[in-house]
């Protein structure tokens, strides 16, 4: 990247007025960021399985501009606090509900991205009262995406995400987003910077194990059914990466057949994080989705 078209996480935030605090979300201590007027219809982003709020870092101020807008750090992630007992998506729900209910939030649009965009569709199934509407992204949760753990493929990403939780290093930070970013130029140095940090916290390569076998139990009974999607009453704004075919595109279709009210919107140029690699064209289209 060339000096004058430098970017990072600060060079999307300086502008906007937000606080950084912690709140507690049913007994955990909760990491979360809110921006835009307090009076606004209320936003609430949810990052990948890994990652910390900063994941939808070139998206938060934007939206901030029409929406009070929160983004968290889900349970056993980036600096909320990490319980040693199993991540399913029933404790990611009870956690995320846990957290509107400590900031008196009665009813808010998601924005969710892979892990998130399962655990809003847990929400929005189990608590359809809390959701306004929902932002797909790098969908998951259905039983098609299920990974074969027997699969050189698995194993070798399950492989990299401990390695690096255990022994956080440059190197196995790269091997992380290689996976997330397809352009080299767009994975920026704080990003890996900061998930290096994330992961150099004592307890880290338990926490990731944690997680891991904790969406193993949710493969089991906490995968979104074909009912439990057409379930679903409010509107989705479906993203799918259409150059990048992996499960998390099978699964984007797969919802957009179910859920009652949806759009599907297929993005160019993206891989696992449109939310970034697309982020002018998809704060655009997001905004017009969510106001309209």
């Amino acid at each position: 990247m060339s000096n004058e078209n430098y970017q990072s996480i600060w060079t999307h935030l300086m502008a906007a007025s937000f606080r950084q605090d912690y709140v507690d979300a049913g007994g955990v201590k909760t990491r979360y960021v809110n921006a835009g007027p307090k009076d606004a219809p209320k936003l609430i982003m949810l990052h990948g399985m890994g990652g910390s709020w900063e994941n939808c870092f070139a998206n938060f101020a934007e939206h901030a501009k029409y929406f009070d807008t929160y983004a968290i750090d889900m349970l056993g992630h980036g600096y909320t606090d990490k319980p040693d007992r199993l991540m399913t998506t029933a404790e990611y729900v009870n956690h995320v509900k846990n957290f509107m209910d400590a900031m008196k939030i009665d009813k808010a649009s998601f924005l969710g991205l892979s892990l998130g965009s399962w655990v809003s569709t847990k929400v929005a199934v189990k608590h359809p009262e809390r959701v306004e509407k929902v932002s797909m992204l790098s969908a998951w949760g259905r039983l098609v995406a299920r990974p074969d753990v027997n699969s050189p493929f698995f194993r070798e990403a399950q492989k990299s995400r401990l390695e690096a939780a255990r022994n956080p290093t440059w190197e196995r930070m790269e091997k992380v987003f290689e996976g997330l970013i397809a352009k080299h130029e767009q994975r920026l140095p704080d990003l890996l910077g900061l998930r290096m940090k994330i992961y150099s916290q004592p307890g880290m390569g338990k926490t990731m194990e944690n997680i891991f076998n904790g969406l193993e139990s949710s493969w089991s009974d906490g995968y979104i059914t074909d009912d439990e999607a057409r379930s679903v009453k409010c509107p989705y704004l479906i993203y799918a990466a259409v150059d990048h075919k992996d499960i998390f595109l099978e699964c984007s279709y797969e919802y957009a057949k179910l859920i009652p009210k949806n759009r599907l919107v297929e993005l160019k140029g993206a891989s696992h994080w449109p939310q970034w690699e697309a982020h002018q064209e998809f704060n655009r289209i997001n905004l017009e989705f969510l106001r309209g």
